[in-house]
C-alpha cells in the first residue's frame, strides 16, 4: 500500500515558513543594530563639530612658577593667577597663554576675534594681545583717558585699569614686555608690517585690592588720594660709622607714582615709623640720605615714578613685633599704612650681610614650602645664622614651623665667603607671607 504524502509536505512547509520568520527577524536587528550606530555616530560628529566658546587653559602653565624682582635686585618664585577673561568697552575676550620666544619676539596666532593672548609671566604690567580686527582697531583708537579695563583670573581676582595712552611701537621693540609698573598693555596682533598698536593703561588700586583698605604689607600697592605706594624692603642698619652709639638706622625703601593729573608738591608728605609700643619715629636726614635711594623731594610729575629711601635712627634693643611706616598727607590729614615684621640683630645689618632669595615654590603634595637662597658674608669676621635669625610670618602673624634646613644650623659664614641654603616649611594657609633672614624682609605671594 503507497504512503500518503501530504504529512511530510505540510512538515516541509513549515520549516519554511519558520525560516522566513527568522530570516525576517534577523534582517529586523541589523536594520535596527544600523540605525541606532548611525544614530550614535551622527552625535558624535556633532559634539566634535561644535567648538567650545572657552578660552583654551592648562593645569601645567597656571601652577608654573615664575620669577619676579621683589627687592629690585633679588627674585622669588610664585604660583602665577592666569588671567581668563578681558573686558574692554563693551567687549568680552577669552584669554590663553603664550610664552613669548627666546629671542624676545611674540607673534601669537588668534582664531576669532574675540580671543586674546596674554604674555606668561607678565604680572605687573599684564602684556596682552588681541587680532588686528577694523572692529578691535576701531575699540582701542577710540578709548579715552579714564576708560576702564578689567580682567579676570582663575583664582577669581577683578584687576581695574584705567586707559592712558596710545603708542605705536616696533615688532622688535623688546622694552614693551618689562614689568616695572603696574598696569596693561594691550596689543593688535596679527597684521603684516613692522609697527603694533599698543594702548597702556594704569591699574587701579582699591581697598578690595589691599585687602584691609590702607593698611598693607610689603610687596602690597596702595592708594593715598593722587599717589600710589608700594614698600618692596627694609633693611636694618647697625654697623654704619653715621650709626650714633646705641642706636641703628631702619631704612624704608618704597616706590610712589603720581597717578593724578597735575604735579604732586611732596613737601605735604609726612612719613613716620611707630612701633608696637606706640614710639613715634620722625625721619632721619642721615639714615635716609644713606638709603638705598634718594629721599623724596620736591614736586613728583603726572603720571612720574620714582624710587625713594626714608631713613629712621631707632634703639640698637628696640624690641617690638612689628613696626608701622605711616604716610601721612597733612593737609587732608588721610593716611596710609604699611605693616612691616621686626627682628634686630646688633651682630649683622644690610651693610655687611649681602641676602637673596632666588626660589620659593610650594612642593608637588601642596605640604611643604621650599625655600632656596644664599648669604653673603660681607664683614671681616665670621657670621653664624642660628634657627633664631630666619622666620616666616604668615599675613595672619602665624608663625610657621621650619621642617627642615640644607645645611643643618647653625650655619657659619667665613669673611668675604657665601653659603646656599635651602629651607622646608610648612605652607603658609594665608594668601601672602613674609620670609625674613636677619634684618632682611621678602614678600611671598601666590599660596592659593
Amino acid at each position: 500500500m503507497a504512503e500518503d504524502p501530504q504529512p511530510q509536505s505540510t512538515s516541509n512547509g513549515l520549516v519554511i515558513a519558520l525560516g522566513i520568520i527568522a530570516g525576517l527577524a534577523l534582517l529586523g536587528v541589523i536594520i535596527l543594530s544600523f540605525l541606532l550606530l548611525r544614530d550614535r555616530q551622527s552625535g558624535n560628529a556633532d559634539s566634535v563639530a561644535t567648538p567650545t566658546p572657552f578660552a583654551e587653559t592648562t593645569t601645567s602653565i597656571s601652577s608654573e612658577p615664575i620669577a619676579f624682582g621683589l627687592t629690585g635686585t633679588e627674585s622669588i618664585s610664585v604660583t602665577l593667577d592666569v588671567p581668563l577673561e578681558l573686558i574692554v568697552g563693551n567687549k568680552e575676550f577669552a584669554v590663553r597663554s603664550e610664552q613669548v620666544a627666546q629671542n624676545g619676539e611674540w607673534s601669537p596666532t588668534l582664531a576669532a576675534d574675540n580671543q586674546a593672548v596674554w604674555v606668561f609671566g607678565s604680572i605687573v604690567n599684564y602684556v596682552v594681545g588681541i587680532s588686528d580686527s577694523d572692529e578691535n582697531r576701531a575699540l582701542l583708537e577710540n578709548l579715552q583717558p579714564g576708560d576702564e579695563m578689567t580682567m579676570s583670573t582663575q583664582f577669581g581676582s577683578t584687576l581695574t585699569f584705567s586707559f592712558e595712552t596710545h603708542q605705536v611701537v616696533s615688532r622688535q621693540n623688546t622694552d614693551v614686555f618689562r614689568q616695572t609698573q603696574p598696569g596693561i598693555s594691550i596689543f593688535l596682533v596679527g597684521s603684516d608690517g613692522d609697527e603694533r598698536l599698543v594702548v597702556n593703561g594704569r591699574h587701579v588700586v582699591t581697598e578690595t585690592d589691599s585687602g584691609f583698605g590702607n593698611v598693607i604689607g610689603l610687596g602690597e600697592t596702595a592708594q593715598l588720594e593722587d599717589l600710589q605706594f608700594t614698600v618692596p624692603s627694609v633693611a636694618y642698619v647697625p654697623e654704619r660709622p653715621e650709626v650714633p652709639p646705641g642706636f641703628a638706622f631702619f631704612q624704608v625703601d618704597f616706590d610712589v607714582q603720581n597717578v593724578g593729573l597735575t604735579a604732586f608738591d611732596t613737601s605735604i608728605l609726612e612719613f613716620t615709623l611707630v612701633d608696637s609700643v606706640g614710639n613715634r619715629y620722625a625721619m632721619n636726614p642721615v639714615a635716609s640720605q644713606v638709603g638705598n635711594f634718594p629721599a623724596l623731594t620736591g614736586f613728583l610729575n603726572s603720571g612720574a615714578i620714582m624710587q625713594a629711601s626714608a631713613g629712621y635712627q631707632i634703639p640698637i634693643g628696640l624690641t617690638s613685633e612689628a613696626l608701622s611706616w605711616v604716610v601721612t598727607k597733612v593737609d587732608s590729614g588721610t593716611q596710609l599704612q604699611v605693616t612691616i615684621p621686626f627682628t634686630s640683630n646688633p651682630v649683622t645689618g644690610s651693610q655687611s650681610t649681602q641676602i637673596s632669595l632666588n626660589r620659593a615654590e610650594v612642593g608637588a603634595d601642596l605640604t611643604t614650602l621650599i625655600l632656596g637662597g644664599q648669604i653673603t658674608n660681607l664683614n671681616t669676621q665670621p657670621i653664624v645664622v642660628t634657627e633664631e635669625d630666619i622666620e616666616l610670618l604668615g599675613a595672619d602673624g602665624a608663625s610657621y614651623l621650619l621642617l627642615s634646613t640644607n645645611p643643618p644650623l647653625p650655619w657659619s659664614v667665613g669673611a668675604g665667603e657665601a653659603l646656599q641654603f635651602n629651607l622646608i616649611y610648612q605652607p603658609p594657609v594665608t594668601d601672602t607671607a613674609v620670609f625674613t633672614v636677619f634684618n632682611q624682609s621678602f614678600q611671598l605671594a601666590g599660596f592659593r
